[in-house]
């Protein structure tokens, strides 16, 4: 075998060498309950598995041609979820971002309804539904 193929050959086997290291540590990652990394982890829910949320948008104006939302409105939030921090992101066509994401405090009102006022409005015919996360 020449010089130049056992160098090559020896090269390949540093470079499979060090791409599998690399695989083998990132499968060997665990998640604890302080703080992600690469993996999943269960966290407790405050909203119950059975108890879905309802969704609901608050149109204001009808303007060029579209109803504006100017709020969404979240029914049917547990209880327990109450002085948790929400984010709540509406998606439109292909899941893209449409308006600004929402954040607060989870704040209860009536039959477990939480409801957040966009900073502007938004065409109410682009939202096809929302990204929600509930945390602490």
């Amino acid at each position: 075998m020449s010089t130049t193929r056992r160098r090559f050959t020896a090269f390949v086997l540093v470079v499979v060498g060090i791409v599998g290291l690399g695989v083998a540590s990132a499968a060997q990652l665990t998640v604890g309950a302080g703080s992600l990394g690469a993996g999943t982890a269960a966290v407790a829910s405050c909203q119950p598995a059975g108890q879905p949320i309802s969704v609901g948008f608050t149109t204001t104006t009808f303007s060029a041609g579209q109803y504006q939302a100017s709020a969404v409105t979240l029914g049917n939030v547990n209880a327990a979820c109450a002085g948790l921090k929400y984010r709540i992101q509406p998606r439109g066509a292909g899941g893209a971002a449409v308006g600004s994401e929402l954040t607060g405090t989870v704040t209860l009102g009536t039959g477990g309804t939480l409801t957040a006022t966009f900073p502007a409005n938004v065409p109410a015919s682009t939202i096809t539904g929302v990204d929600l996360v509930i945390h602490s």
